[in-house]
């Protein structure tokens, strides 16, 4: 079984003081929620891979809480589709499918194009500042083959953006799209190395932010999203 751990690293990449989110408004403030909401981010940055398995006593020992806020939290990822349980009592990080990446893909596109939109007007110089500093920590990453890093930085960039947006509606179905996206993009990052992920489009994303042209902007993040997508694409096609 995996050995659950926090990662309080000091190379742990975050977004810059002052960008950092509030929790979200529409869920109450409960052990279950905190564990929930740290492994959710943590399945978005790839920090589990698919077909780890987890555990409630696991889950408990490393928040340090009793048995029913871990079962809690783990059967909320189990009922948005980021964990599976394949017994009463064995829980797995599920393979990303075929089928259902191509779901995932379609959905993801729309949904954060959207959500870039709805944020654009609440970006303001600070905010640039900060995805300018989260994307050279991102390039630096890659250069060091990094990828615990590399993942870590991609998703508080892009999460930035979209809480910026303001949404509790798309926000937090985008939030479930990643954590199912992740633990396989984690995989295949760790597979194919540094040079497979190099090419983002994270400085056209800045940069028409500097400009202040939403249009550009939406369709840098479009291509971003793609991009990455793209990696999973052909890992499935090389796997036939």
């Amino acid at each position: 079984m995996t050995d659950v751990h926090t990662d309080n690293s000091d190379d742990a990449m975050v977004a810059p003081i002052g960008t950092e989110p509030s929790p979200p408004p529409y869920l109450p403030d409960t052990a279950s929620t905190r564990i929930h909401q740290d492994l959710r981010r943590r399945l978005c940055e790839g920090a589990f891979s698919p077909g780890e398995v987890l555990s409630i006593r696991g889950i408990a020992a490393c928040y340090d809480t009793s048995a029913m806020p871990a079962r809690e939290a783990l059967r909320w990822l189990v009922s948005e589709g980021a964990l599976q349980f394949v017994d009463s009592r064995k829980i797995i990080v599920p393979h990303l499918s075929r089928e259902r990446f191509t779901e995932v893909l379609f959905a993801r596109r729309r949904l954060e194009t959207e959500l870039a939109r709805q944020a654009f007007t609440a970006i303001e110089h600070q905010h640039i500042d900060a995805l300018e500093a989260l994307d050279d920590g991102i390039n630096r990453a890659i250069e060091a083959a990094d990828l615990k890093s590399y993942m870590r930085g991609n998703h508080a960039f892009h999460f930035l953006i979209y809480r910026l947006s303001g949404s509790t509606v798309l926000l937090p179905l985008v939030e479930q799209l990643w954590q199912q996206y992740g633990p396989s993009m984690g995989f295949i990052c760790t597979r194919w190395g540094g040079s497979a992920i190099a090419d983002d489009h994270h400085r056209e994303i800045t940069q028409a932010l500097r400009r202040g042209d939403r249009d550009a902007f939406c369709r840098a993040v479009t291509a971003d999203i793609e991009q990455g997508m793209r990696l999973l694409d052909d890992y499935y096609a090389s796997s036939k």
